[in-house]
């Protein structure tokens, strides 16, 4: 999942923390893949999971990063530091609502924002 070059879009991390969610990650992560501006990269960071979280975050292409720590709050700043885009997006395991555009169009603000400070 890597972000087309020459896009003129900041590049974009999603993290998605997730504990013993393989079943909503599978969908959500099947969602992100239908972009129409892909992410950088998708970071799950695997909080302890006794199932497959990992393995389908892993099947579908996402770094898989481990936090021992059960939390959001670990779970999510572990993922922040893996990330290496110019912009962080966070989503839950559990999110369904992800339409094909909702990237392009919150890329285009985040660049709006930071044309603005520059």
């Amino acid at each position: 999942m890597r972000a087309p070059a020459g896009h003129g879009l900041p590049s974009v991390s999603v993290v998605i923390p997730a504990r013993d969610d393989a079943a909503a990650l599978r969908t959500c992560l099947t969602l992100l893949a239908r972009q129409h501006v892909p992410p950088l990269e998708v970071v799950v960071v695997d909080n302890g999971s006794r199932d497959d979280t990992a393995a389908v975050a892993r099947a579908h292409g996402a770094t898989v990063m481990h936090e021992p720590r059960v939390g959001i709050p670990p779970a999510a700043a572990t993922g922040y530091d893996a990330a290496r885009g110019e912009v962080i997006a966070r989503l839950d395991a559990e999110t369904e609502q992800i339409s094909s555009d909702r990237a392009a169009i919150a890329l285009k603000d985040a660049q709006a924002r930071l044309d603005r400070v520059n």
